[in-house]
């Protein structure tokens, strides 16, 4: 509701309110209940996540997830409010430090079962408010990389435990 209110006057004040998307899709030759045990538990990360190699929380709707991001030479650390769970076939989150209002990323997981198997993993990001230009502006490269970066790392995670 803030967000919507901030867009508003932000548009009254003749400044934009703006939005744009980032998505990244793999193949995993591997099951959707492999990559989804992989993609839930925490704790794992360091050993095959490079682009979030840590990420402590509770991983339910309405749980809350610190996630460690290299976004190139940069480090962020962000906490993610869960807004979807649907056992191997959805995660999502959005985050909510202090400029949650300003600009607010979104991030969803869809795993789809490909043939007996493997899976389609997508990952979507949504960034909205007032300042997701500018969040666009430093940062897209670097997330759009990092969403291929992580799909990659769950691949080899999922196929190495498939085999």
């Amino acid at each position: 509701m803030i967000l919507r209110w901030l867009c508003v006057l932000s548009l009254s004040l003749g400044l934009g309110c703006t939005s744009w998307e980032a998505e990244h899709s793999v193949t995993i030759e591997a099951p959707p209940e492999t990559v989804w045990k992989i993609l839930i538990d925490l704790p794992s990360y360091a050993s095959w996540n490079s682009y979030s190699p840590s990420a402590v929380g509770s991983i339910r709707e309405g749980g809350v997830v610190t996630i460690e991001a290299q976004l190139g030479e940069e480090t962020r650390v962000v906490d993610n409010r869960v807004t979807r769970f649907d056992s191997e076939r959805t995660l999502c989150w959005h985050s909510m430090n202090w400029f949650e209002h300003l600009a607010r990323g979104t991030r969803c997981r869809f795993l789809e079962p490909v043939g007996m198997n493997a899976t389609l993993f997508r990952h979507h990001e949504i960034m909205e408010g007032p300042l997701a230009w500018l969040i666009e502006k430093i940062y897209r490269p670097r997330i759009e990389a990092g969403l291929a970066q992580m799909n990659g790392d769950l691949k080899r995670a999922a196929e190495g435990a498939a085999q």
